[in-house]
C-alpha cells in the first residue's frame, strides 16, 4: 500500500476508470487509453494513488477518488526487506501496492528513508519519479 505522508492537501480528484478494474485503496495507478487503470510491475509512470476501493464491471467507467502523485512524499510496503544501500536509489514496482526496492529497470520509485531497521524492515519512504522521455 502507498500511503500518502505530507503535500496530498488539496489535490484530489475523480477520475473514470477504464472497465473490469479492481482498485484497492492506496493502489498505484495509470492512465490507460484515456482511462484510470491499476498499475503492474512494469509500469514506467505511476500517476494517482487510490484513495478508496471501487470495483467496476465490464461495461461502465465507474469513478475513483485518488490523489496524483507529484510533489507527495508517501510510505510504501515493499516486496522483500531493504538494505541501507538502498536508500538514494530509484526502483520498480513489484506490484500494484508494492515496490521492489532491487529491481531497477522502470526507475518509478525514490527511496529515501527506511521504516525501521535495514535488512529486517519492509517499509521505505520516498517519492513517484514522473517518467521523462529519454
Amino acid at each position: 500500500m502507498f500511503k500518502p505522508l505530507q503535500y496530498d492537501s488539496g489535490k484530489t480528484i475523480k477520475l473514470p476508470l477504464a472497465i473490469s478494474q479492481t482498485v484497492v485503496k492506496g493502489d498505484a495507478l495509470v492512465w490507460s487509453s484515456g482511462y484510470i487503470a491499476v498499475a503492474a510491475s512494469t509500469t514506467e509512470d505511476v500517476a494517482f494513488i487510490a484513495l478508496e476501493d471501487v470495483t467496476t464491471d465490464g461495461s461502465s467507467h465507474t469513478e475513483c477518488l485518488m490523489l496524483p502523485v507529484a510533489g507527495v512524499r508517501f510510505e510504501a510496503d515493499t516486496d522483500d526487506v531493504v538494505s541501507i544501500a538502498d536508500r538514494g536509489t530509484y526502483c520498480d514496482l513489484a506490484t500494484k501496492a508494492t515496490i521492489n526496492p532491487d529491481a531497477t529497470t522502470e526507475k518509478v520509485f525514490v527511496i529515501d528513508e527506511i521504516v525501521g531497521t535495514a535488512e529486517v524492515s519492509k517499509v521505505v519512504r520516498g517519492y513517484f519519479s514522473r517518467f521523462t522521455a529519454t
